[in-house]
């Protein structure tokens, strides 16, 4: 071996040294009360072994628009045993309607299509959609009419939706927008001089955790 081939095996041999040591690192910065915090109340015990992330957002808020280019590469990635899906909020009664589309899209299947056309038509295009009948008009282009986008709003599967999405948001004590809960035991969301990679970093970790501890134990 010449003296350049023995470089870059030494090269080769302290970088795989050096990322052993920066994985752990990196895992360890992030503190609790820092970059998330832990849910007061009873743990979530996941039988099947499977770990739920619920986004908490609006589509009113402009970080949450932020956000997307984000969150969704990030949680198409995720590991099959951990479930992802979004929660509006109604902090305020202008967002109330924004909540109830959203769980109507997802009722009447077209929500995969509908969500980050929302927010595009909201944020970028700056459309002025406010109202449940502007809200009807927005999602016909999606192959629903009016009508039915109302009617289904007024349902009872988005009436219950709304109810169980308002209850798991004030047990998880969420008062910001986007906010990530994991597994109902940690609520993680863009702090100050953070960034939304961090945001998903952390998450990151806290599902690894999560994961590890469903995992069954070794016979």
């Amino acid at each position: 071996m010449n003296n350049s081939s023995k470089l870059l095996t030494t090269l080769i041999t302290a970088a795989a040294a050096l990322a052993l040591l920066v994985g752990p690192v990196q895992a360890q910065q992030f503190e609790e009360g820092v970059h998330y915090e832990r849910i007061s109340g009873p743990d979530v015990a996941d039988s099947d072994g499977t770990v739920e992330v619920v986004e908490v957002f609006s589509y009113m808020c402009p970080h949450c628009r932020t956000f997307q280019p984000y969150v969704g590469p990030w949680h198409e990635n995720l590991p099959e045993n951990v479930e992802f899906s979004g929660m509006p909020v109604s902090f305020s009664p202008s967002w109330e309607a924004f909540a109830r589309a959203y769980y109507t899209a997802e009722v009447l299947g077209i929500l995969d299509e509908s969500h980050n056309a929302l927010f595009a038509a909201l944020h970028d295009e700056r459309q002025p959609i406010r109202t449940m009948d502007d809200l009807a008009e927005f999602h016909t282009q999606f192959g629903v009419s009016a009508e039915e986008f109302k009617s289904t709003a007024a349902s009872f599967p988005v009436e219950s939706r709304m109810r169980m999405g308002n209850a798991s948001i004030g047990k998880w004590q969420v008062r910001s927008t986007p906010t990530l809960v994991i597994n109902g035991k940690y609520r993680v969301g863009p702090r100050r001089g953070g960034t939304f990679e961090e945001l998903l970093q952390v998450a990151d970790m806290l599902i690894a955790r999560e994961l590890e501890a469903a995992a069954p134990a070794d016979s």
